[in-house]
């Protein structure tokens, strides 16, 4: 089959366009959708963007291709920050897997260990959790943890907006799984951007990018990342989304960009405001007096 776009060979069919796209078109089509998430408002002089890089294929992505949008643009960077939680035997590999990536393309970085920050180690949490018998969900406790964190040191560092690897089969998910819940201020999170003073504004540069074609361009492209799962990682209430969300991709092509786009239209429409506080513990931006974080050390028994 040809690439519809220039007649070479194609490597790849975009059901949802009904486009079939050849190497070179896929990887134009891939930052175009970026350059189109980000706006003239993002990519111009004078930037500072912090990247929260994790590691595994969304966020390298996404770093790889905004390093190659700013790098050409006059007093622009992007800052990557790595948040080290301290998983024994897989935090390791994806620390060497960014620094190999910064220090190959140039690009500045800040590695961000959790045993500095709060005095311990996430394998130490969950481990402390078991002992006290507490119930605790890893993934839900570093969630809230690398977002204080990133936020943090992105407004240390100056920056304008912090870009998060979220590609478009996180946001739908993220979208179809706050409605059927009834989390409507969660809900509102994911379109609105709240205001604090000490809060870094969030941008998606992969919100239009399906997993698929994120996994397809980092091997296209050659790019390295870290393919084994966290060991706290476990089939989830969003894994049964994600398969229901895949069923009617199948069938009805354009599901996902259908979710998020209709979605985006819904929300210019509400006229909510999200309340920021500040955390009395840490001094943290948080949705209430006192931060996820430092409820949950509190509920361990550890110093905050």
């Amino acid at each position: 089959m040809k690439c519809s776009k220039c007649g070479s060979k194609a490597i790849y069919h975009q059901k949802y366009s009904g486009l079939y796209l050849c190497k070179e078109c896929f990887i134009k089509d891939v930052e175009r959708k970026v350059r189109k998430s980000l706006g003239k408002k993002i990519i111009k002089n004078n930037m500072k963007i912090g990247v929260g890089l994790s590691g595994g294929k969304d966020s390298v992505v996404m770093t790889y291709i905004l390093n190659k949008f700013f790098e050409t643009i006059p007093n622009s960077e992007i800052v990557v920050f790595f948040v080290d939680e301290g998983i024994k035997g897989f935090r390791e590999v994806a620390r060497k897997f960014v620094i190999e990536f910064c220090e190959r393309y140039d690009i500045k970085y800040k590695i961000i260990p959790l045993k500095e920050e709060l005095g311990i180690t996430l394998d130490d949490i969950v481990k402390i959790a078991r002992e006290k018998n507490i119930t605790l969900n890893p993934c839900s406790f570093c969630g809230v943890m690398r977002r204080k964190l990133l936020n943090k040191y992105a407004l240390k560092e100056g920056c304008n907006y912090l870009a998060i690897g979220h590609n478009l089969d996180d946001i739908s998910q993220a979208i179809m799984m706050n409605y059927i819940d009834g989390s409507i201020e969660k809900l509102v999170r994911l379109g609105k951007d709240a205001e604090h003073p000490l809060l870094v504004k969030r941008i998606r540069p992969l919100k239009y990018i399906p997993e698929e074609e994120v996994q397809l361009y980092a091997d296209l492209v050659g790019l390295k990342y870290q393919k084994e799962p966290c060991p706290y990682s476990s089939i989830s209430y969003r894994a049964e989304i994600s398969e229901i969300i895949d069923k009617l991709e199948d069938s009805h092509p354009g599901t996902r960009h259908s979710i998020v786009s209709g979605f985006e239209k819904l929300i210019k429409h509400l006229d909510i405001k999200m309340e920021v506080k500040t955390c009395k513990i840490c001094g943290e931006p948080s949705s209430g007096d006192i931060c996820k974080v430092c409820l949950w050390m509190e509920k361990l028994g550890l110093r905050v």
